[in-house]
């Protein structure tokens, strides 16, 4: 079977904000702000930020990570920033900030990739993105995905 190398915007689940049509905002604490769940086996495309606040933080910029979690839900293993790393300066809203570090990384059913604010703006804490987590579809029959298991 070929390929189908479009790629395909996970969805995100927010942990914060879920009213704002913003997206997160930055102008909170370090702290988790939500995930993309990985329902089958893909490949990382592209991580992005449409940012549709402009961002401040003229003294510190603000920081924020895709993390990648091995086992959904826990924080045992997690990566740092392996999926993704974004110093936002003073980025204009309408902008769209893209990592490709993780081109190729594979992902899993059962795994999930958390966005982290690692960093709060400090001069000016505003700002508010939307994430996003483009990948490819990696065909698989289900019994070889370990994390696949039906319900009895």
């Amino acid at each position: 079977m070929l390929r189908n190398e479009q790629p395909i915007a996970l969805p995100y689940h927010s942990a914060v904000d879920y009213d704002d049509l913003l997206g997160f905002d930055m102008d909170q604490g370090a702290a988790d702000l939500g995930s993309f769940i990985i329902p089958f086996k893909c490949m990382v495309v592209l991580a992005g930020l449409a940012i549709t606040e402009t961002n401040a933080g003229a003294t510190t910029p603000g920081v924020v990570k895709f993390d990648k979690r091995p086992i959904a839900g826990s924080d045992a293993s997690r990566g740092d920033g392996d999926i993704a790393e974004f110093n936002l300066l003073t980025t204009a809203a309408g902008k769209f900030l893209y990592d490709e570090v993780a081109v190729g990384v594979a992902l899993e059913p059962g795994e999930e990739v958390v966005l982290q604010l690692v960093t709060q703006p400090v001069g000016g804490a505003a700002g508010h993105a939307r994430p996003v987590l483009l990948v490819e579809y990696l065909p698989e029959i289900k019994a070889n995905l370990t994390n696949m298991v039906e319900t009895t």
